[in-house]
């Protein structure tokens, strides 16, 4: 088993290590560790890359996993790869009543202890079943004519400070 304990930088933030990542990836050198969001979160995780490596993650209390993070560079180039997810994705129509259906909105996404994010006018949150489709229809149906409300696989990142346990 490999042991990692520390996070050695993020593509996403870092362009030589993407570039890095770019040029071994095309040589067959980059290993994947693709992880839910929620496996991002743990701090001790056991898990097999794409190509089989066994991989110990042990990292202390404050360190948490990005989509994009790479584990080790001495010898291989582990890339954290977040597993794609179901998101409900809203975009409120332009009309009259926008404060009043955000806060609608809000309330209860918010009952529904759901973490979100926000990209430009759209509003994200994840489900954990396709039935929850329909159950979100009924919850925001005195507004939904002011909504476009679609279902979506990707992957799901929640806003930073909005770290809450989902139900």
């Amino acid at each position: 088993m490999l042991k990692i304990t520390k996070v050695s930088g993020n593509i996403f933030a870092d362009n030589e290590l993407k570039k890095r990542f770019e040029i071994l990836d095309s040589q067959g050198k980059c290993e994947r560790l693709k992880l839910s969001r929620q496996e991002l979160e743990k701090t001790r995780l056991r898990k097999n890359t794409d190509k089989g490596t066994d991989v110990g993650l042990s990292f202390n209390d404050s360190t948490k996993l990005n989509h994009g993070d790479v584990l080790i560079l001495e010898d291989r180039f582990i890339l954290v790869e977040q597993i794609t997810e179901k998101i409900i994705s809203i975009k409120i129509k332009q009309n009259l009543n926008q404060t009043e259906v955000l806060v609608l909105l809000g309330h209860i996404i918010g009952n529904r202890h759901r973490p979100i994010a926000i990209d430009k006018q759209t509003i994200m949150f994840p489900i954990q079943a396709d039935s929850e489709i329909e159950l979100f229809k009924n919850l925001f149906a005195e507004f939904l004519d002011n909504l476009e409300m679609k279902v979506e696989e990707r992957v799901f990142v929640p806003r930073k400070g909005m770290d809450v346990h989902e139900h």
